[in-house]
C-alpha cells in the first residue's frame, strides 16, 4: 500500500532522516517508536508532505506522493487521516464543525458531513458535546476531537503523530483507550509515532525502532521487547521489566 525509500531530510546540520526505507501492507498497525529527536515524526510528516523530504522516493499504490501536482496531493490527503500533536482545533468553530471541515472542504454537501461528523464524534466518545467550543473542553477531550476530525475523512490510512505527547499524564489514558478501540473497530491502516510502550504491545502488528535517523529494529512486538538486538531495544525492554 505504502512504500518508503531511502528517504533523507536535514535540517541545517541536523540530520532528521538518513536513508529510510519501509513498506506498509493494506490494514496494517505500525508503531514507530524512538527516543525524542531519533526523526519519527519528520517520517510520518514526509509520508502524504506536509513535511518535504530531501531526496528519497514515497509511493502510494504505486503512484509517487513526491510527484503529485497540488490537486492530487489535495485529493490524496483526503485518503488520509492525520493526528497532530497538538489538536490544531480551530477555536472560533465548534466540536462538530471543527470535524465537519474535512469533508466540506472536499466537495462534500454539508449535510452529508454533518452526518459523518456525527459518526466519528460517536465514535471517541463525544457525541454529547457536537456543540462545544474547543476552549470548553479538557486536552484529552481536544485530542479526541482531532482523531474524530481525521475519521470524518473515511481514511483508507490514518497517521498519529505523538496524538498523547502533549497531555497531561492523567488525561493520556482516555485517548489511549480511544485509540485502541479504533484499532479494533476499523479497517484502516495505521501508523501511529507513540512513546506508550504498552499501548504499542497491545496493538501493533509491527514495531519500528528509529534512533538518530535511522530505522535500527523492526519486527513483531514480541520479536521487538522480547529478544531486542538494537541499543534502543534493549532500553525499552528494560522498561518493561522494571
Amino acid at each position: 500500500m505504502l512504500q518508503v525509500y531511502d528517504l533523507k531530510k536535514r535540517y541545517g546540520k541536523i540530520v532528521a532522516l538518513d536513508g529510510v526505507s519501509l513498506n506498509v501492507s493494506r490494514g496494517e498497525i505500525l508503531v514507530i517508536m524512538g527516543p525524542s529527536g531519533c526523526g519519527k515524526s519528520t517520517l510520518i510528516r514526509c509520508i502524504n508532505r506536509l513535511t518535504e523530504p530531501d531526496s528519497g522516493e514515497l509511493f502510494f499504490e504505486n503512484r509517487s506522493i513526491k510527484d503529485m501536482s497540488h490537486g492530487e496531493l489535495l485529493a490524496f490527503r483526503r485518503r488520509v487521516g492525520f493526528v497532530f500533536q497538538h489538536f490544531n482545533l480551530i477555536k472560533r468553530l465548534s466540536v462538530k464543525e471543527n470535524v465537519m471541515l474535512g469533508p466540506v472542504l472536499g466537495g462534500m454537501e454539508s449535510q452529508d458531513a454533518e452526518k459523518r461528523a456525527l459518526q466519528a464524534l460517536q465514535k471517541v466518545g463525544l457525541g454529547h458535546q457536537v456543540d462545544a467550543r474547543p476552549e470548553e473542553l479538557s486536552g484529552g477531550q481536544q485530542q479526541r476531537v482531532g482523531i474524530a476530525r481525521a475519521l470524518a475523512l473515511n481514511p483508507e490510512i490514518v497517521l498519529l503523530d505523538e496524538p498523547t505527547a502533549s497531555l497531561d499524564p492523567i488525561l493520556v489514558g482516555e485517548v489511549l483507550d480511544v485509540m485502541e478501540a479504533l484499532v479494533r473497530n476499523t479497517k484502516a491502516t495505521m501508523i501511529i509515532v507513540t512513546h506508550e510502550v504498552a499501548f504499542a504491545l497491545k496493538v501493533a502488528d509491527r514495531i519500528i525502532l528509529m534512533d538518530r535517523g535511522k530505522i535500527v529494529e523492526e519486527g513483531s512486538p514480541k520479536e521487538v521487547f522480547s529478544q531486542p538486538k538494537s541499543e534502543i531495544g534493549q532500553k525499552y525492554k528494560r522498561l518493561l521489566v522494571a
